[in-house]
Order: structure tokens, then C-alpha cells, then sequence
């Protein structure tokens, strides 16, 4: 890994969109260490020199595409908001935006999303865990459910809307082009449809 690191940021951008470009496309088992090394323009000895194997590029992967997705929520502007579709909103939108500029990054988060190779099962689980943990901390309150009608319906309904934008984000994948402006304004009107449909008269005025 420590050379790796020693080249340049631009060589290093290169090799990893080129892994994340091969992994979003074929998945974990189909991508092939020569096919990265084709797109990033550098040998498969190097590749492997680099990270080692298949297995730890893909874990690396999945490490950094973790890091630049959590950077991109403004955690002080998310505590501000006082609702919680409010929240899920702004935070649905900073990382719709933010990744508006790595294609890459969107691409291979939701392959790793349907990945099922024996492998990277566990590591994957882990990270599911942690990004849920995360997700949670970064929108969930306990006063959220205090607006349902029914307080029960609060994790349901949340679950619902992290599915419905992960749907979006499917989507992409096999996209030519990301609309993000009418993406967020379709998923701004579903939120709109719950909060009507499960909040207390007196918090939808």
C-alpha cells in the first residue's frame, strides 16, 4: 500500500476510478485485475503490487468510497433542521450532489449493494452496520416520532424513504445520465405524501 500512496494524486485517482469504473460494472466476482489495469493504463503486476490482491483493492474501495460519502454531509446545517423529513432531505441532497461529480463512487456503492460473492460477504456486512450507525446518528432524533400520528410508524416510514433513495441511486447505474435537479424534486414530492399521510394535523401547517 505504501507504494501506492507514494505516486501521485492524479496516478491514484486514475487507478481507483478505474477499479471503482470495472467493480460498479461487473461486480466483485466478473471484474477482473487485468481489466483495471487496461483502463488505469498501468501493468497487472502493478496492481497487484499496490494492493496485494483482488480482495484487498475491493476492500480499500469500499473503504474510501466511505470516507468521501461521509464527508459530504454537513453535520452542523443536518442539526439545525428540527423535522426529520426535513433531515432526511437535506442529507439526501448533499450526498446526491456531492457525488454528482464521481460517477465512479455512485457506480460502484450501488454494485456493492447487490453484492453476494462469498469473499466479501463479511466485510460488506460491516460496512452496512457502520453506515447504518451513521446514517442513524446523522438524522435520527428521539423527538421525531413525537410527530406521527401513530409513533410506531416513525422507523418504518424512515426505513421506507432510505429504500426509496436507494432506488434512486440504483437507477443510475444503468443510466446514460443523472438527472439530479428532477430526482430531487420526485423524491421532495414523496416526502411531502408521507408527512401528510402520517403526521398529526397540528405539525403539517
Amino acid at each position: 500500500m505504501d507504494k501506492f500512496l507514494a505516486l501521485t494524486e492524479e496516478k491514484r485517482l486514475t487507478i481507483l476510478n478505474a477499479a471503482l469504473q470495472c467493480f460498479g460494472k461487473f461486480g466483485y466476482e466478473k471484474a477482473s485485475i487485468n481489466d483495471i489495469a487496461v483502463a488505469a493504463h498501468i501493468s497487472k503486476a502493478s496492481v497487484f503490487q499496490y494492493f496485494g490482491s483482488k480482495k484487498q483493492l475491493y476492500i480499500y474501495l469500499l473503504e474510501y468510497c466511505k470516507k468521501i460519502i461521509e464527508g459530504l454531509f454537513d453535520k452542523e446545517a443536518l442539526d439545525s433542521e428540527t423535522d426529520l423529513f426535513d433531515r432526511i432531505l437535506a442529507s439526501s441532497c448533499m450526498k446526491m450532489e456531492g457525488l454528482q461529480n464521481q460517477p465512479f463512487i455512485l457506480q460502484f456503492i450501488t454494485s456493492a449493494w447487490e453484492e453476494n460473492s462469498p469473499e466479501v460477504t463479511d466485510t460488506l456486512a460491516i460496512l452496512t452496520e457502520e453506515t447504518g450507525r451513521f446514517r442513524n446518528d446523522l438524522v435520527l432524533r428521539e423527538e421525531d416520532a413525537l410527530k406521527f400520528k401513530d409513533p410506531e410508524d416513525a422507523q418504518p416510514v424512515f426505513q421506507m424513504l432510505l429504500l426509496m433513495a436507494e432506488g434512486y441511486a440504483a437507477g443510475y447505474r444503468g443510466a446514460a445520465a443523472f438527472d439530479f435537479q428532477a430526482v430531487m424534486e420526485d423524491f421532495e414530492k414523496n416526502i411531502a405524501i408521507l408527512r401528510k399521510n402520517f403526521y398529526k394535523e397540528e405539525y403539517l401547517k
